[in-house]
C-alpha cells in the first residue's frame, strides 16, 4: 500500500512539475546549506587534527606569566632544562628562541630569521626534508656549527647551486649546511612561529649568544617546549612542570603558564562548534520556510482533490488510508528535495578545488548525510500532518458535492 502511495506521489509531481519544483526549492536550499556547513565543519576538524598532529610526543608550551597579586614576572633559564628533563614522563625540553641574524654565502646576503631547534624537532613536527639530513644528537649537544635551510633561505643564499655541503657565514661563524627542509605557513602555524623562517641551527648556538643579548634582542628565553611521553596524562605532566618551575611553592606556580597542545586544539574545536551551531540555526530557518511551503502546497492539493477524496471514501477508503496518502506525498516531496540537495552539495564539493583554492579539504560525513535524509522525511511528516488530517476528516457527502 505504501508503495502505491509513493507511486501516486511521483505521478502528482509529474502532473504539476512547476509547482512541485517550487515547493521543493525551500527544502533544497536548506538541505544544501546543511550539507555545505557540515562539510566545512568536518573538513576544519580533520584539518585541525592533521595540522597539529605530532609524532611520538605530547607537546606542552611553557611561557612566563605575570602575577598581579605579587607583581612578579616568571623567568625561564637554562638551569630549568635539566630539572624539567629529569621529571617523570618528560622526554625532552627545547627552548624556543628566534633571532634575526645576518647570513652570508657565495650566492648572497640575507637578514635571516633564525630558529634554534634540537635533533627531534624535524621528525616530531613532521617538517619535510627535501635534501640532505637533519641534525644529529651529538651536533646539538656539542654546539656544532651546522644548519638547515628552508625553501626561502635556500633561494636567497644558494639560488643557482645545491646548498647541502656548502658553508654559510652567520655573524662571523661558518655553518655547514646539512640539509634543506620545506617550510610554509602551515608549518609555521603547527610549530607556533609567527612568521617565516630562513635558517634552523642547534638551539645551543642561540643559548651561547645570550651573553650579547643587548645587540641581538635575546636577553631572556620567551618560551619552552616540553615534550612528554604520548601515554602520559596531560594533567599530570602540567602539574609536574608547574611544580618543577615553582620549586614546589604554590605561590610561584602563577608565574608560569603551561598549555598542552591538546588544550589548544580543544579550544579551537570548541570555537568551531560554536560557529557550527550558529550556521545550523541559519539552515534551520531555511528548512522552516521550506516546510511552510510544503504545507501550503499540500493544502492546495487537498482542496483541488476534494471530490477525489469523496469518491474514495464512498468506495470504502478509511480515514487512515487518506491520512497516509497525503503524509506519504508530503514526505516524498521533501525527501526528493533533500536527495537533490545532497547530490548537488556533494557534486559541488567534488569540483570546487578545480575553480577555487581551498585552505582545507571539505569532507561530507556519511552519517550526517543519512541524518539529513531522515530530517527531510520528518519535515515532510510534520508539514503534511495538518493537510493530511484535514483531508481525512472530510465528509464523503460534502466532498462529493464540492465544485
Amino acid at each position: 500500500m505504501i508503495l502505491d502511495y509513493i507511486h501516486i506521489a511521483f505521478l502528482m509531481m509529474r502532473v504539476k512539475p512547476v509547482r512541485s519544483l517550487l515547493s521543493l526549492l525551500g527544502i533544497f536550499i536548506g538541505v544544501f546549506a546543511l550539507v555545505i556547513i557540515l562539510a566545512i565543519h568536518e573538513g576544519a576538524r580533520k584539518s585541525l587534527d592533521d595540522l597539529y598532529r605530532t609524532e611520538g610526543a605530547r607537546i606542552f608550551i611553557v611561557m612566563p606569566a605575570y602575577d598581579e597579586t605579587t607583581m612578579r614576572m616568571g623567568t625561564l633559564s637554562p638551569d630549568d632544562f635539566p630539572r624539567l628533563s629529569s621529571a617523570p614522563g618528560i622526554l625532552s625540553v627545547l627552548p624556543r628562541m628566534n633571532a634575526e641574524l645576518e647570513a652570508r654565502s657565495s650566492g648572497g646576503v640575507l637578514k635571516a630569521q633564525v630558529m634554534g631547534i634540537d635533533s627531534a624537532f624535524i621528525p616530531v613536527y613532521r617538517v619535510p626534508v627535501k635534501a640532505g639530513r637533519i641534525f644529529l644528537d651529538e651536533e646539538v649537544a656539542h654546539n656544532q656549527p651546522v644548519c638547515l635551510l628552508t625553501d626561502r633561505g635556500k633561494e636567497k643564499l644558494f639560488p643557482l647551486t645545491a646548498a647541502v655541503g656548502q658553508s654559510v657565514d652567520i655573524q662571523g661563524t661558518a655553518y655547514q649546511v646539512t640539509g634543506v627542509v620545506h617550510w610554509d605557513t602551515e608549518i609555521s602555524q603547527r610549530v607556533f612561529v609567527g612568521g617565516d623562517v630562513d635558517l634552523l641551527i642547534p638551539y645551543t648556538a642561540l643559548l651561547q649568544r645570550r651573553e650579547s643579548a643587548n645587540s641581538m634582542g635575546m636577553g631572556m628565553i620567551p618560551m619552552l617546549e616540553v615534550r612528554s611521553l604520548p601515554s602520559a596524562r596531560a594533567a599530570d605532566v602540567t602539574k609536574e612542570i608547574q611544580d618543577v618551575l615553582s620549586h614546589g611553592d604554590p605561590a610561584r606556580s602563577k608565574l608560569y603558564n603551561v598549555e598542552s597542545l591538546e588544550d589548544y586544539i580543544q579550544g579551537s574545536k570548541e570555537g568551531n562548534e560554536r560557529t557550527l551551531r550558529s550556521l545550523l540555526a541559519i539552515a534551520a530557518v531555511s528548512l522552516l520556510v521550506g516546510a511552510i511551503g510544503i504545507a501550503n502546497v499540500m493544502l492546495m492539493s487537498v482542496t483541488e482533490r476534494t471530490r477525489e477524496i469523496g469518491v474514495r471514501k464512498a468506495l470504502g477508503a478509511r480515514r487512515i488510508d487518506i491520512l497516509l496518502q497525503f503524509l506519504v506525498e508530503a514526505s516524498v516531496l521533501t525527501f526528493s528535495g533533500g536527495v537533490f540537495a545532497i547530490m548537488a552539495g556533494v557534486g559541488g564539493i567534488a569540483i570546487l578545488p578545480t575553480f577555487v583554492h581551498q585552505t582545507f579539504q571539505l569532507i561530507v560525513p556519511p552519517l550526517s548525510v543519512a541524518w539529513c535524509l531522515l530530517l527531510t522525511l520528518l519535515i515532510g511528516l510534520l508539514a503534511g500532518a495538518y493537510p493530511a488530517s484535514r483531508a481525512a476528516s472530510l465528509s464523503p457527502a460534502e466532498a462529493l458535492r464540492y465544485e
